[in-house]
């Protein structure tokens, strides 16, 4: 998660260096190349996950580093934006740790700890955020953009080898070899219980991302020193990840204790309301504890609604489930991403702040209206 978060403060100033020039441009690309790891990954995370359920979530973890460790030091040669474009095209086919990860560890934990158990994987990703931002920012600046992609897949290939040694899986289920991707979609669209969370996870996601590209131009239009924008947004997006790390088994200890719908309740309403007050920031400063309340906030909402998928799936079908969730990530980000290209060369950019906190308020609305079916 350190190498995978790295590059994010300087991918959209990567771009400038890459040839692309004028403000509009610059948004555009910087939206799609955002949005370039989603567009396969919505077909072969399923698919990733499902082969899990019947090869072993190992074998998916390993695959999955190192494809992710392959796509990042390919980037660090790219010499156009269309190079870098493709290989996060590339990134998102034959990457997809997070969701085997999640998919491992929901398959080996007992039921009454899963929250907590998500909760703590979590705080390891929000790790990453904090300290990746801030080594990739800072190296950034001092070195160079390319040098950060040639770290991180070093930091990949350090993942694997840990992984290998370390990581034994407990619960080898397989899953029903009769079972194909297009069954357990016609079973998980036919039960309500999958819907709600799979479309609240969707809506969740375009709220966290869909101004997530134009952070470093936005810092940048509130006075921010020019000199210092990739450190900067490495903060900016760290902090988010260090209150995650505090706040997320606080809220996964909470989850298996009561019910997740008041849960996500007050997480979406906190943050829609952080998300909001960024459009009316009179100056950068005020950013950073905009972002302090996010990352409190934040481990309320997606990892809640991946706790209860893991409770509510027998252990045979996580793999899947777990896939299908990921790809409802997948879906969001991408939308929110392409929906950046977009609006972003076309309106100011405090609007696209509102118009994320639109969505962050629905998932408020969305778990009002589902009060009845207990998430517990």
């Amino acid at each position: 998660m350190i190498g995978m978060n790295a590059v994010i403060p300087f991918l959209p100033l990567y771009i400038r260096e890459l040839g692309v020039s004028g403000e509009s441009a610059e948004r555009f690309w910087s939206g799609m190349v955002f949005a370039g790891t989603y567009f396969l990954a919505i077909i072969f995370v399923p698919i990733w996950g499902t082969l899990a359920d019947r090869f072993g979530k190992k074998l998916m973890l390993m695959r999955a580093i190192f494809g992710l460790a392959l796509a990042m030091f390919l980037m660090g040669f790219a010499q156009n934006v269309w190079h870098l474009f493709f290989l996060r095209i590339f990134q998102g086919m034959s990457s997809g740790f997070v969701a085997a990860s999640l998919g491992f560890i929901v398959a080996n934990t007992p039921s009454d700890h899963k929250g907590y158990a998500v909760g703590f994987l979590q705080s390891s990703q929000s790790a990453g955020m904090i300290l990746g931002p801030l080594i990739g920012g800072f190296i950034s600046d001092l070195i160079g953009f390319r040098f950060v992609f040639y770290l991180v897949a070093v930091l990949c290939l350090i993942s694997a080898t840990l992984i290998y040694f370390n990581v034994v899986e407990i619960n080898k289920t397989k899953g029903d070899p009769e079972s194909n991707l297009l069954t357990t979609f016609t079973s998980i669209f036919t039960e309500k219980k999958y819907i709600s969370p799979l479309t609240m996870i969707f809506l969740a996601q375009v709220g966290i991302y869909l101004s997530f590209p134009i952070l470093p131009y936005y810092i940048e239009n509130l006075f921010a020193p020019k000199e210092y924008i990739s450190t900067l947004t490495g903060l900016a997006v760290g902090l988010v990840g260090f209150l995650n790390v505090l706040f997320a088994p606080l809220w996964g200890k909470w989850l298996d204790k009561t019910n997740a719908n008041y849960l996500l309740k007050k997480a979406s309403i906190v943050l829609g309301c952080a998300t909001l007050l960024h459009s009316v920031v009179p100056s950068h400063w005020f950013i950073y504890p905009l972002r302090a309340i996010m990352g409190m906030s934040l481990a309320g909402i997606i990892p809640v609604l991946y706790s209860y998928l893991g409770k509510q799936t027998p252990s045979e079908k996580i793999g899947s489930i777990m896939g299908l969730a990921s790809a409802s990530t997948l879906m969001g980000s991408l939308f929110a991403y392409l929906s950046n290209a977009i609006l972003a060369p076309i309106m100011d950019l405090h609007w696209l702040f509102i118009i994320s906190s639109g969505f962050l308020f629905s998932v408020y609305f969305l778990s009002k209206q589902i009060e009845k079916n207990s998430f517990r």
